[in-house]
């Protein structure tokens, strides 16, 4: 039997909807910045203009005046859509990557907790599996990340240096950090407080952006509803020159079934 014409699957025709509007991603980017670049160059010459005429003709100063007044509006409009579709973006690769994924993972081969899931981290992101695969240093196992104070001790860290403008100013190529250590049996809300009071010790000496916080626990218990609250709910708020981004807390447990369990299940990140 054929289906009438028109008459399809809805949900998987909004998937296909979503997935025409993400492909265009590149192109609206482009274009975004093009205009910007335009509406920058018009605000300047009216700036410019309004300067120089407000003393000699002063109705020339009130029309470049007016002129640019709405090439500030005209930015900071593109800047909301701008936002807009990138958290668009964002949420259909957060959707994607969810439908796609395996509902269990396996764990990975390796001799202790934290090389399963070095390995784990390499095969689940291309992003890492590149940069440990051109920097074999990139990824470090116990480890003693300088901070005030006193050194903070992590089992696993992972990092690829972010741009000089980032590492400056907060903008532009962040690079990334995953910072990983072994949490007790049962996770309590003040060792996740402590991994977040630590890792905002050492991100400000870290080549690139913390965006992932990992306890790891090599047994499998109930996690307290508080704990369980604190890290789904509680991301870590990190401060970089004149930017701010944000990480979750993630607890990530073994099973016995050669299994991992995740709260909350992060993925694509980095």
């Amino acid at each position: 039997m054929v289906d009438p014409s028109g008459v399809e699957d809805p949900i998987s025709a909004i998937f296909d909807l979503a997935d025409r509007a993400a492909e265009m991603a590149p192109t609206v980017r482009r274009m975004y910045r093009y205009t910007a670049s335009i509406v920058v160059v018009w605000i300047v010459l009216t700036a410019f203009v309004t300067l120089v005429t407000i003393g000699s003709t002063p109705l020339l100063a009130v029309l470049s005046f007016f002129g640019l007044v709405a090439g500030v509006i005209a930015l900071s409009l593109l800047r909301r859509t701008d936002r807009f579709f990138g958290s668009f973006v964002q949420r259909h690769r957060s959707i994607r990557l969810v439908r796609d994924a395996d509902p269990v993972v396996k764990i990975p081969e390796g001799r202790t907790p934290v090389e399963r899931l070095g390995r784990y981290l390499v095969q689940s992101s291309p992003t890492v599996e590149s940069t440990v695969r051109e920097d074999p240093g990139a990824m470090r196992y116990r480890v003693q990340l300088s901070a005030p104070g006193a050194a903070r001790p992590f089992d696993i860290v992972v990092t690829r240096r972010g741009g000089t403008l980032w590492r400056a100013l907060g903008r532009g190529d962040r690079g990334f950090s995953v910072l990983g250590r072994i949490a007790p049996e049962t996770v309590s809300i003040d060792d996740l407080r402590r991994m977040e009071t630590d890792a905002l010790a050492v991100a400000p000496q870290l080549p690139g952006a913390v965006v992932r916080l990992i306890l790891l626990r090599p047994k499998t218990a109930p996690l307290p509803e508080d704990a369980y609250e604190y890290a789904v709910g509680h991301p870590v708020v990190f401060r970089r020159g004149l930017g701010s981004y944000r990480a979750s807390l993630e607890v990530i447990s073994e099973n016995a079934d050669g299994s991992y369990d995740f709260v909350p299940h992060v993925l694509g990140v980095p």
